[in-house]
């Protein structure tokens, strides 16, 4: 279910006025763009980026130095909104906490954790929402809270104390419902929930393969795996029928998995990897996760277009600190978060996607094919910036803003803001570039769409002049 989007602009706003890197794709026309933001630390050294709302708050976990009893450091939960990240503490009697998933209501959920060495140890389920609580479990004091959605209905796991085995569990309300009883698995773990309340995980039997599974409410179901060497694993659940995960293939390959009314799609790995997976899908079915290879742990986070499996640092700038180890989850507007390897250390980094896109179009000349890029997100007082680079030095440009599009083919490339509304005439300096930064207007009308096209005086074409490509938005 799509859900409002809000205060996307006092994001994008803070995010601009601290100087942060905006990034255009190095890649290819209708990529997006993003903005990216280092999401700091608590004053350790790392930081782990793990879910996302609409409003644009973050929850993970950052390193702080010294705070166990020895003088360790570790891991403590955090939220961070419009620059400022705050420690969520943890519970009594715990040593580091892990925030997982936050709703639009700004709930948040996770483990409270206490000797916990390479991935064992006692975890316990809990609540944020202004203060940290124990979420409660079925008697054996282990649980784990993966996601939540906006009505509050929280996904997880804990032991059953019956067979001392994990079982799917959900809270609502502060209390726990044994789902995965139900299952017909040995072991069931509950990762993603949709708004309609729908669950997915995986399930397993001992010394067996895990299958993916999804409970509507009333019955379990395996939607992957189905055979002896199959395994596959669910991570997230969409309204509009969308799971992603990962499923062995018959080639016998761990790769990322998005399953659909249609069936299971095998989305492949980055070149060099031997295993890919996706951790979360949004209801257009824009997915994330990451590729890596399982001798060396290179790994490099991914993004699902619909068509195309991208490694997502080839959508940024070179500029972007570090390498892009892995991207997290995914919200409507299509912003990003996940971690960044930065000179040996983990970073949560957030990427506000831009709504405008690059249709291409554009004509080559003295230095290449003019390029036309715009950033800002069109809300009343916020900043927009055209900026047109790679064009003929000294040169008269006349920009075509358009509210429709009739493409025609011309002058060596493809004219989209056809028919022309209201043109632009400017000089580029000596390097061929030209940019300029306004205020957006208020006043006007959402949904609005926009082309926006450049024609260059360019004496070393026979036409003497070229096409920039052209760039489209609508208006939020």
């Amino acid at each position: 279910m799509s859900r409002p989007i809000v205060r996307r602009a006092a994001r994008l706003s803070w995010a601009m006025g601290c100087g942060l890197l905006l990034l255009t794709p190095a890649a290819r026309a209708g990529d997006p763009t993003f903005t990216y933001v280092d999401l700091g630390t608590l004053g350790g050294p790392e930081s782990v980026a793990m879910g996302l709302n609409e409003s644009g708050q973050v929850v993970g976990w950052a390193m702080i130095d010294g705070c166990t009893a020895q003088g360790h450091p570790c891991r403590r939960a955090f939220l961070w909104e419009d620059g400022v990240m705050t420690d969520l503490g943890l519970l009594a009697g715990d040593e580091e906490s892990v925030a997982r998933a936050i709703n639009d209501a700004g709930f948040v959920v996770g483990t409270s954790e206490s000797d916990v060495v390479f991935g064992s140890g006692t975890f316990h389920a809990f609540q944020w929402d202004g203060a940290m609580s124990a979420l409660p479990d079925l008697g054996l004091g282990q649980s784990f809270a993966h996601d939540v959605n906006d009505a509050g209905l929280v996904a997880g796991s804990s032991n059953d104390p019956g067979t001392a085995r994990d079982t799917a569990v959900t809270w609502l309300g502060g209390v726990v419902e044994d789902v995965g009883k139900t299952e017909p698995h040995s072991y069931s773990r509950a990762y993603g929930v949709s708004e309609g309340g729908v669950l997915v995980g995986f399930a397993w039997n001992l010394f067996s393969p895990n299958d993916a599974i999804l409970f509507d409410g009333g019955v379990w179901s395996m939607i992957g795996g189905f055979g002896q060497f199959q395994n596959a694993e669910a991570y997230d659940v969409t309204d509009t029928g969308y799971v992603c995960g990962l499923q062995a293939f018959p080639s016998g390959s761990w790769h990322a998995c998005l399953w659909t009314p249609g069936g299971a799609l095998d989305l492949g790995l980055l070149a060099g990897h031997d295993t890919s997976e996706l951790y979360d899908v949004n209801d257009a079915g824009l997915a994330v996760g990451r590729s890596y290879d399982t001798f060396t742990a290179a790994s490099r986070a991914i993004f699902w277009d619909g068509t195309t499996l991208h490694d997502l640092e080839d959508l940024v700038a070179p500029s972007v600190p570090g390498v892009l180890f892995e991207a997290r989850e995914i919200n409507e507007a299509g912003d990003i978060v996940g971690t960044s390897l930065v000179d040996g250390f983990f970073r949560a980094f957030l990427m506000v996607r831009e709504p405008w896109e690059d249709l291409g179009g554009g004509s080559p000349g003295v230095n290449g094919v003019p390029h036309l890029a715009a950033s800002g997100d069109m809300t009343a007082g916020t900043p927009l910036t055209l900026a047109l680079s790679d064009a003929a030095p000294g040169a008269l440009t006349a920009g075509w803003l358009s509210f429709s599009s009739t493409p025609v083919d011309v002058l060596g490339g493809t004219l989209h803001a056809n028919p022309k509304t209201v043109q632009i005439l400017r000089t580029t300096d000596g390097a061929g570039d030209w940019s300029q930064t306004l205020t957006w207007p208020a006043g006007i009308p959402a949904g609005l769409e926009l082309w926006v096209q450049f024609l260059v005086q360019d004496l070393s074409v026979p036409a003497e002049i070229t096409l920039s490509n052209a760039i489209t938005a609508v208006t939020p």
